[in-house]
């Protein structure tokens, strides 16, 4: 293992922001004993451990990384039939789009909504990633960890990983030393397509019976058309969460904004859409300082025009924040991780 450790590695071409500084130590693991060799060596050489998937999610700071950035490239992907419909458990480095293009070849139901995000399986339940109105946290029945804290392994059920909008408990204190290294879903070979989603709707205008092979063209197609391609124009797909505000606070903002959007929530909140308050009140799509720029077909979407630094993108969410702030009461959070 300790061969195969580098010293000094830019992170930035690891990133779809394209922006990060230097790792003090980085390797590049594809087995769960790569991954507990590695924790090991950071261990027994006193550094910090930080895990990097497909890097589509991050921020990572100009300073770079202190420590060992552990890149997780643990592959394979396993199909097992059982009279609840078929277990499908990856590697955490497998990318995500590529095992959704897979199981929907195979006449799966059930990630065919959340096509084309470029994202590790190991990422996807931490973030409980969504789109379309769907989220991986209802396919997920088992989340395999290694805890170099401890040396042991662990696996959690779905239920264990306390999924929230755009979280789980991954994100918390109790994860600190958890690495992701594998992922079971259930999918269905018999099923239904989820295209009550509004962009859906209008894509499949009355027809209700198209195959997931439809609807994940279906969605490639919508995303094509607002999302950049962030191998030619750097970001890390949406940058801020939907807000979840009291109904109070949502019924004041409609009196001002009547056509706000808002979705009850479980808890008796209202969700509503951020890319809708920087469209329609703020009317920032495009805007550019420096080298950011909202997109100009998603202001969800923060773009690398070419050289940006971490300092700079921060910077410009800040700015957006505090208008958003301003006009609205309401604290945007980042759905970007930053590191």
């Amino acid at each position: 293992m300790t061969d195969t450790i580098q010293k000094d590695i830019p992170l930035a071409p690891y990133t779809t922001f394209g922006i990060g500084g230097v790792a003090d130590f980085f390797v590049s693991v594809d087995s769960f004993d790569a991954v507990r060799e590695a924790c090991q060596w950071a261990q027994a050489n006193n550094q910090p451990i930080q895990i990097l998937g497909h890097g589509s999610n991050v921020l990572i700071s100009d300073e770079g990384v202190r420590g060992l950035v552990i890149h997780m490239a643990v592959h394979g992907v396993t199909y097992t039939d059982t009279p609840a419909g078929v277990l499908v458990t990856a590697g955490a480095g497998v990318v995500f789009d590529d095992l959704v293009a897979d199981t929907v070849a195979r006449g799966l139901w059930g990630l065919e909504n959340l096509s084309a995000i470029p994202s590790s399986v190991g990422a996807a339940p931490v973030q409980n990633i969504g789109a379309y109105g769907a989220e991986v946290a209802t396919m997920i029945t088992e989340v395999a960890i290694y805890d170099y804290a401890t040396n042991e392994t662990r696996r959690l059920s779905g239920h264990e990983c306390a999924f929230g909008y755009r979280d789980s408990i991954f994100k918390k204190e109790v994860a600190a030393s958890w690495v992701v290294t594998q992922v079971t879903f259930l999918l269905h070979t018999e099923g239904g397509p989820n295209i009550a989603y509004k962009d859906l709707a209008h894509h499949f205008d009355g027809n209700d019976m198209p195959t997931c092979a439809h609807v994940r063209d279906a969605v490639i197609a919508i995303r094509s058309q607002k999302f950049p391609d962030w191998s030619t124009e750097g970001n890390a797909g949406s940058f801020f969460k939907n807000p979840v505000i009291p109904r109070v606070q949502y019924a004041e903002l409609i009196e001002r904004y009547p056509d706000m959007p808002g979705f009850p929530t479980d808890d008796g909140h209202i969700k509503t859409s951020t890319a809708w308050i920087l469209d329609h009140i703020l009317h920032s799509k495009g805007v550019q300082e420096g080298s950011v720029r909202l997109y100009e077909r998603q202001p969800l979407v923060l773009v690398n025009c070419g050289g940006a630094t971490a300092t700079e993108v921060a910077g410009f969410a800040q700015s957006i924040a505090d208008r958003v702030q301003e006009c609205c009461g309401i604290a945007l959070e980042w759905e970007v991780t930053q590191i």
